[in-house]
């Protein structure tokens, strides 16, 4: 089981920024003025879209070095629909840019690795997600 906590950014202005320290590395989280926070850092929900965004971009690193594929570069851009999240619906879409020199198979075959994106798979795979609070 992996262990995170999530503390109050003793340095910082805002009443509800937070500081989780994740295996060593500080990240920052905080709300917008309207609610009390400060607007010095992404909030929670952006870190969940930029996970997707950026575990997309990994994965397809990943399976271009194994495949020996000459990808040079890849940029994933990510819009959000999320007119509908309170009625149980929240609309990724992907822009994904391969930068090389790549056949349309070996692009097709880079987009379809994409899909298999873990993070991704945690979200729209039936998978069971337990959220348990308790008081310490």
């Amino acid at each position: 089981m992996k262990t995170l906590v999530s503390k109050k950014d003793a340095t910082s202005s805002s009443s509800i920024k937070q500081v989780v320290d994740v295996n060593g590395y500080p990240i920052y989280f905080d709300g917008p003025k309207i609610i009390g926070g400060a607007d010095e850092a992404p909030n929670p929900h952006a870190y969940l879209n930029a996970a997707v965004a950026a575990c997309k971009a990994i994965t397809i690193r990943l399976v271009a070095k194994r495949r020996k594929i000459a990808l040079q570069d890849v940029n994933v851009t990510l819009h959000c629909d999320d007119s509908e999240e309170r009625k149980g619906r929240y609309v990724m879409n992907f822009d994904i840019q391969l930068i090389g020199d790549l056949t349309e198979k070996q692009r097709q075959m880079l987009l379809s690795a994409a899909e298999s994106c873990p993070v991704g798979k945690l979200l729209t795979e039936d998978v069971v997600v337990e959220l348990n609070s308790r008081l310490v």
